[in-house]
C-alpha cells in the first residue's frame, strides 16, 4: 500500500468515526474505552461530541494534505507527535482505545516515512566513478 493511499485512507477512518461519534457516541465511548458494556451517561455524551471536532479538522487537513511526498514528510512529524500525544493521553484516562490509536498513527507514521525515502532515493540519479 503506497502512502499516497494511506494518507487518504487514515483521515477517512477518522472522519467516519467522528461521524458515528456525532449520532451514536455510546459506540465510540465503548471503543475509547476498549470496554464493550460500558454505560454512556448523558454528560459524557458531549465529551464524545466535543473531541469530534479537532479530530474533524485534523483529519481533513491530512486529507487535502496527503498527496505528495514533502506534505507525507510533515504529515508523518503530526502522526509521531498526535501518537505520542495519544499515548499520553491514553495513561493519564481511562481512555484505553487512545493507546491503540496512538499506535497506529506511529505505525503508520513509520511505514510511510520509509515508502517516501524509497521513493525519493529512487527518483535521484545514480552516478558511477
Amino acid at each position: 500500500m503506497s502512502y499516497k493511499l494511506i494518507n487518504r485512507l487514515d483521515p477517512l477512518v477518522y472522519l467516519a468515526l467522528v461521524l458515528v461519534g456525532f449520532i451514536m457516541p455510546e459506540v465510540v465511548y465503548r471503543l475509547f474505552l476498549f470496554d464493550f458494556n460500558a454505560v454512556l451517561a448523558e454528560n459524557q455524551a458531549m465529551i464524545i461530541r466535543s473531541i469530534g471536532l479537532p479530530l474533524y479538522f485534523a483529519a481533513m487537513a491530512f486529507f487535502l494534505l496527503g498527496g505528495n511526498a514533502e506534505n507525507g514528510k510533515q504529515l508523518n512529524i503530526i502522526r509521531y507527535s498526535g501518537g505520542l500525544g495519544l499515548i499520553t493521553f491514553a495513561v493519564f484516562t481511562e481512555f484505553n482505545g487512545f493507546l491503540a490509536f496512538g499506535l497506529v498513527e506511529i505505525g503508520l507514521a513509520v511505514v510511510t516515512g520509509s515508502q517516501i525515502k524509497k521513493e525519493e532515493s529512487s527518483d535521484g540519479y545514480a552516478t558511477e566513478d
